[in-house]
């Protein structure tokens, strides 16, 4: 049965001939945002640590080294999933937190790593970011891979487009600066995608279908949601005796995802609807809904309301 908004996992199947599988890398990056001079603490949701799969994790140590961390998910993929092919996920922190020549080292190094591993197996990689950690020329250092032969993605961390939930989460930039990053990688053959909170404290249903349609009209290829979660050790957890948070109920979550998927425009593709945290990671008051129940759930939300993804969008132009 056709999907009622447009996955993500489908559309690299499509132009790979086959599901494509990440691997989750921390490549020895930090944060701006943490670091001293420019660094305010780091925003509220953040896991202190790198908050990577548990294959890359030797009991509660994470795993430095990049060539183990590769071995270990290509290993973990490959046994469970059957995996044959690959994306390398720069994922831990700001992966585009250094200068262009060194951040060329480091995206060379891991991309020789993984050859010597898997000869073929690599279709592409994806770096994912904040909007304030980019200009042009790490753009066009990330666009010189897709000469290379590989999909290469570009995840931007907006959060949300309310400047005041930006601040409250202690974000360190506003929703300028997006748009400044959006600009600087465009038209370069790079697919871009958005990450936004779904539940930010404050935040009303409307600032959340706003900051999907604002990310959208940026010209992101692709969105992916997080519904937020308390993340043990970060500061919104610490501060939760105080009664700054109050969660978003899981089962708010289908409707509120159909009412967004229905504003977007069916070619952004939908990399995640939910966080994904290994279990023990976060102070769930309500238990978290599982991934495959949600999509379930969305689906038969847009199907109950006879809509798909661009719904709303069709139904504005044929007025």
């Amino acid at each position: 049965m056709e999907s009622r908004f447009n996955r993500h996992s489908d559309r690299l199947a499509e132009r790979h001939g086959e599901r494509v599988w990440r691997i989750g890398l921390d490549a020895g990056f930090s944060c701006p945002h943490r670091e001293g001079g420019r660094g305010a603490g780091g925003c509220a949701f953040c896991a202190p640590d790198a908050g990577l799969a548990a294959y890359q994790h030797d009991g509660r140590r994470l795993v430095e080294d990049l060539d183990e961390q590769i071995a270990r998910g290509l290993g973990f993929l490959r046994n469970r999933y059957g995996a044959r092919l690959f994306f390398l996920y720069f994922q831990a922190y700001s992966c585009t937190n250094l200068p262009v020549a060194q951040l060329a080292q480091v995206y060379d190094n891991a991309v020789a790593l993984f050859g010597a591993r898997a000869p073929g197996a690599l279709r592409g990689m994806v770096v994912s970011t904040r909007p304030d950690c980019l200009d042009r020329a790490k753009a066009e250092l990330l666009s010189s891979y897709t000469a290379r032969g590989m999909e290469v993605w570009l995840e931007l961390g907006l959060q949300s487009s309310n400047d005041s939930s930006l601040a409250r989460i202690n974000r360190g930039h506003g929703a300028q600066a997006f748009v400044d990053a959006a600009r600087v990688s465009r038209g370069l053959g790079l697919k871009r995608a958005c990450h936004l909170i779904l539940g930010l404290h404050g935040e009303s249903k409307a600032d959340m279908l706003r900051s999907a349609e604002f990310a959208a009209a940026q010209g992101m290829e692709g969105l992916k949601f997080h519904d937020l979660r308390l993340v043990k050790g970060s500061a919104l957890a610490r501060n939760l005796p105080a009664g700054e948070y109050a969660p978003l109920h899981p089962s708010r979550l289908p409707g509120l995802l159909a009412e967004i998927l229905e504003r977007l425009p069916w070619e952004v593709e939908i990399l995640r609807l939910s966080a994904d945290f290994p279990k023990g990671h976060c102070l769930d008051i309500f238990p978290p809904i599982e991934k495959n129940q949600l999509y379930t759930a969305v689906e038969r939300m847009l199907a109950a309301r006879n809509s798909r993804q661009g719904g709303r969008i069709a139904q504005r132009a044929a007025r």
